[in-house]
């Protein structure tokens, strides 16, 4: 009977740890792209030539 308990809570902190790591890896992928747009906008935003005005 400790076994069978053993042997699942294996199963179940694996099944676990498997469904973290689909979710993180999307989700840490998504954060990194959408922090690279910003900081891309704030250096357009410092580095874009002026307009010349007339």
């Amino acid at each position: 009977m400790t076994q069978m308990i053993a042997d699942s809570y294996r199963g179940l902190s694996r099944a676990i740890g498997l469904a973290l790591e689909v979710l993180l890896m999307p989700a840490a992928i998504a954060v990194a792209l959408i922090g690279a747009a910003m900081i891309g906008l704030q250096l357009i935003d410092m580095l874009a030539p002026t307009p010349h005005r007339l």
